[in-house]
């Protein structure tokens, strides 16, 4: 370890061992006057010896009459009177005014003064201040005999409460005796004279007198007494009992009191605020009629006839914004789609559908740039078309510990109308789950792909109408669905499709992407749009597109599957300049009718046009949108957001069959309402229970966090079991406390995990509008920092500090909980905030253990702080370590004495402050080190929200700006 000056002060204190007896020349007796009331004249000696009763320093203590006989009288009667009485203990009364004290010194100070002892005498006046004298000498020689006291101090202005045995000195002097070198005369009278100095009192007998910058104390177990007037032996021996049961353990139980009223306050505050989460919803109800409007559908009973889609072009964000040209994706994309019908996307990977999905559910991807009209019954969209529009997307992200109802159920509680009641919000749910034929697994958890939980779940086909109904429980009335049948079985696949059949039947509009359907899926669309690199190859009824590629020159079989023989067509991009040239001849009647005309092979095609075309289908390259998103924290400013522009007028349609009115009612909503508010309490709420219940169910984490701290502190407390107050338990204090400290801020870890596993329902449920960033964080980030941080740290605490024997204080024991508790929440809360950065397990696990061996590095164990190069010195300040460690050991040093027991030397008493010196550690810095770890803990928090915030996905404005169709596209130059 570091080098320490402990040594070079235990050679001068070594140097007050009592030397060899010189030869003192024996002066002739004193004749100084005897005090008649304590002492009398020795007619042989001359000396002023003790009057039978009295002793100790100059025969001020008195003898109490034994209990057993009454006739005694007390020693006080006969100097003093009847009124006088001997008064024993240490605490000053309202009549003490004079206190003697007779003490041995403490074993390992014998070692200095062997067969020492301590007197003090200390006069009071009536403003309670008090002059003390005291002494040093060898108990087999009086404590009268002046001349021959090791130690003479004298401590003015010393203030002594009544009812207190403890005092404070303004001022400490002292001389040696003949015994002392001419180093410790030097240390005595020089170094420590001046100072201020402490007469503490504990467990009723125990003495100390402290010495402000003395390594060692003044210890000794001591009696005190004396006449006092007015006063009873046996009341002031009561008296001498409240020492330790009177201010100081009033003290030692007051935390006690206070920390269980601020447990049981926390407890009740909890269960107040869960009574008024749940009764908020009934809160917020103003009247019946309301509620009424609520159930039907927010107050409105129009429903969407017609979606239509004009022109819709996409380019990705230039890697090179100077170049003047964006990549295109997407090529004026047209189409429309009537309530009670389902428009079908297809075309090969690469083709542009998911990005057309996006930009038909108002979804930025962060690096696409749209343009076009979208229209609802040929008027613009509003801003509340997320309202009635639904987007599922590819991928199935669920808990797998929830059940299908409880997932449904959920969302119902975080999108649907506060005002809306439980019993009508259930009945919704239900109304779901029977039209999704998901009756007979409602109950069953989800579980995870592949069974990798160990606990089966429901079927890949399943799984999707989870997420179906989940989007379904808002009655929406466009539903968009990103690949609904991928990586499932054909039947599945079947299955589902029928099932979107079905829901579009009931008066909705579904617009879906699919890959590679089969014959008797493909027959259930009512519209589909064939799509390669980006263009319309084929928009119409599945039935002709057959015969339309067949009047184009290409064969297909007779038991070849249409959407097969379609999707070869498209996959070749050699065909798309022909069916490209051909579909531009007959641009607008094909819009009006809605569907493209058949031609025949015949029709000509120049071979300039076709050049042309050639070139302009070779610039369009789709990648998948997956390859092409933002980072979660790039920087997107409103100007890099493109819009897409609403057309004033749009031809209406035929109206929809009566059967599709009638169902439409049902679930009407009406767009142009005003959205319902949102409310925050409700989200915490649902979340801080479905979050609960997940942890619960996924119960391994806490489980093996509360049992690694249960036996981590009994396998610690075994080994540092009953630490001593010596050198080695030093030694081994440091060592347990970092030892602690690394395990808590390695197994903080686990913190990543909290948001990398669950990003993507994150990322789709804000999407969707479920919850705000903050509602998730306070609810993920507050559980993760109860049940895995807190609860193990208390656990750990409350076992391992009294099985290592650390000092027996509920002050001392709050402070090391409390202690542990910060730390590890700020540890939890650093991993927490490299998870939020991080997309993958695997380098934040890197980033994080990078960043704690560098706090353990300047924590103050492995390098002493004094030591420290200036140019890095300033790192300690960013070290949780750095203040948790000082915490810890400042509040078990202080006050501790600690035996100096070198090897070959004599073991000396030292006080744990003086250890504290040598690491650079300061008792009053606890509470500027508690506040430290506080605000870190807090900040980084704040922080990690701030960077998850950045990452909810951002609707696209498509009200506010508009763009118009003829602009060509091109790259917007970042600032």
């Amino acid at each position: 370890m570091h080098a320490s000056p402990v040594p070079l002060v235990l050679l001068a204190l070594l140097a007050l061992l009592p030397q060899t007896p010189r030869s003192v020349a024996v002066s002739p007796p004193q004749t100084t006057p005897c005090d008649p009331h304590y002492e009398r004249r020795n007619a042989t000696t001359g000396r002023c010896d003790c009057r039978e009763g009295f002793h100790g320093l100059n025969c001020r203590m008195c003898t109490p009459p034994s209990s057993s006989s009454s006739s005694v009288l007390d020693s006080c009667h006969a100097p003093f009177g009847p009124s006088f009485a001997c008064v024993t203990g240490l605490v000053y009364d309202v009549h003490a005014s004079l206190k003697t004290y007779d003490c041995v010194l403490a074993s390992n100070l014998q070692a200095l003064v062997p067969d020492g002892a301590l007197a003090v005498q200390c006069h009071r006046n009536e403003h309670l201040v008090a002059n003390c004298s005291a002494a040093v000498y060898s108990a087999k020689d009086s404590a009268n005999q002046t001349r021959e006291h090791v130690i003479d101090c004298h401590l003015t202005q010393c203030t002594f409460a009544t009812g207190a045995a403890s005092g404070a000195c303004r001022e400490i002097r002292c001389k040696c005796g003949p015994q002392c070198s001419a180093m410790t005369r030097a240390i005595v009278e020089r170094v420590l004279s001046g100072k201020r100095a402490a007469i503490d009192v504990t467990n009723g007998t125990h003495l100390a007198i402290d010495v402000e910058g003395s390594p060692i104390p003044l210890a000794a177990t001591c009696e005190a007494s004396a006449c006092e007037r007015g006063s009873s032996a046996s009341g002031s021996s009561s008296g001498s009992g409240s020492a330790s049961g009177g201010p100081d353990g009033w003290r030692h139980w007051s935390w006690t009191v206070i920390a269980s009223a601020l447990m049981v306050g926390g407890l009740l505050g909890v269960t107040w605020l869960s009574s008024c989460w749940k009764n908020t919803g009934l809160d917020c109800r103003t009247t019946r009629t309301r509620q009424k409007e609520v159930e039907k559908g927010l107050g409105g009973s129009h429903f969407v006839r017609t979606l239509e889609f004009r022109r819709i072009s996409c380019s990705a964000e230039c890697k090179q914004p100077l170049s003047g040209a964006c990549k295109p994706i997407l090529h004026e994309i047209s189409g429309n789609v009537s309530h009670g019908q389902v428009l079908g996307l297809l075309g090969p990977s690469g083709s542009g559908k998911t990005t057309l999905l996006n930009a038909l559910a108002v979804v930025d991807n962060g690096q696409c740039q749209v343009t076009g009209d979208l229209l609802l019954d040929g008027k613009q969209v509003s801003s509340s078309y997320r309202r009635i529009a639904a987007y599922v997307q590819q991928d199935d992200t669920l808990y797998s510990t929830l059940t299908v109802r409880e997932c449904i159920s959920y969302s119902a509680q975080l999108r649907l109308s506060a005002m809306l009641l439980k019993e009508v919000k259930n009945a919704r749910v239900d109304r779901v789950i029977a039209e999704l034929n998901l009756g007979h697994v409602a109950h069953s958890r989800i579980g995870s792909v592949g069974g990798s939980s160990g606990r089966r779940g429901v079927s890949g086909g399943e799984r999707r109408r989870v997420s179906i109904g989940m989007e379904l429980v808002t009655s929406p009335q466009i539903l968009i669905l990103d690949e609904p049948t991928s990586g499932l079985d054909s039947s599945s696949a079947h299955a589902v499709v029928q099932l979107l059949k079905d829901l579009a039947s009931r008066g909705r509009i579904v617009i879906l992407s699919i890959h590679q359907p089969s014959a008797r899926s493909f027959v259930l669309l009512d519209k589909i749009l064939l799509l390669g690199k980006g263009k319309v190859l084929y928009s119409g009824a599945p039935a002709e597109s057959r015969c339309y590629f067949e009047d184009l020159g290409y064969k297909c079989s007779e038991h070849e599957n249409i959407a097969d023989f379609i999707l070869d067509i498209a996959s070749d991009t050699r065909n798309m300049p022909m069916i490209r040239s051909l579909m531009k001849q007959d641009e607008v009647p094909s819009r009006q009718r809605g569907i493209v005309p058949r031609h025949t092979s015949s029709s000509p095609t120049s071979k300039m046009e076709t050049s042309l075309l050639l070139e302009e289908d070779l610039l369009l390259d789709t990648p998948r949108i997956e390859n092409i998103v933002i980072s979660p924290l790039g920087s997107k400013t409103p100007d890099e957001v493109s819009t897409l522009k609403m057309s004033a007028t749009s031809p209406m349609l035929c109206s929809p069959p009566p059967e599709f009115i009638a169902a439409a009612k049902t679930d009407a909503i009406d767009y142009d309402t005003e959205a319902p508010p949102r409310s925050i309490v409700v989200e915490v709420r649902v979340l801080f229970v479905r979050t609960t219940q997940n942890i619960l169910r996924h119960r391994s984490l806490l489980v093996l966090h509360v049992a690694l701290s249960l036996s981590l502190a009994l396998f610690g407390g075994l080994i540092f079991n009953h630490v001593t107050n010596d050198l080695a338990g030093f030694q081994n204090r440091m060592g347990a406390f970092y030892f602690i400290l690394t395990f808590f801020g390695f197994a903080s870890m686990s913190s990543m995990d909290l948001f990398i596993c669950e990003r993507p329902i994150f990322l789709r449920e804000t999407g969707a509008m479920y919850y705000g960033a903050f509602s998730y964080f306070l609810a993920k980030a507050t559980l993760d920092t109860l049940l895995l941080r807190i609860l193990p740290a208390l656990l750990f605490a409350s076992i391992f500090y009294w099985m290592m024997g650390l000092q027996s204080s509920m002050t001392r024991f709050l402070m090391f909980s409390l202690t542990l508790v910060l730390f590890n929440v700020a540890a939890g809360a650093i991993c927490l905030l490299v998870g939020v950065l991080s997309r993958r397990v695997g380098p934040a696990n890197l980033w994080a253990t990078v960043v704690l061996l560098v706090m353990l590095l300047f924590g103050g164990f492995l390098l002493n702080s004094q030591t420290m190069p200036t140019s890095v010195g300033w790192m300690k300040h960013l070290s949780i370590f750095s203040y948790a460690f000082e915490i810890l050991m400042t509040n078990e040093l202080k006050g501790l004495v600690l035996e100096f027991d070198a090897p070959g030397y004599p073991a000396v008493p030292i006080y744990g402050e003086v250890y504290l010196k040598t690491l650079g550690m300061d008792y009053a810095n606890r509470y500027y080190d508690v506040a430290a770890l506080t605000l870190i803990a807090v900040s980084l928090q704040v922080l990690a929200f701030l960077f998850l915030s950045l990452q909810v996905p951002l609707p696209r404005d498509i009200a506010d700006q508009h763009m118009d169709n003829d602009m060509p596209l091109s790259c917007k130059q970042k600032v």
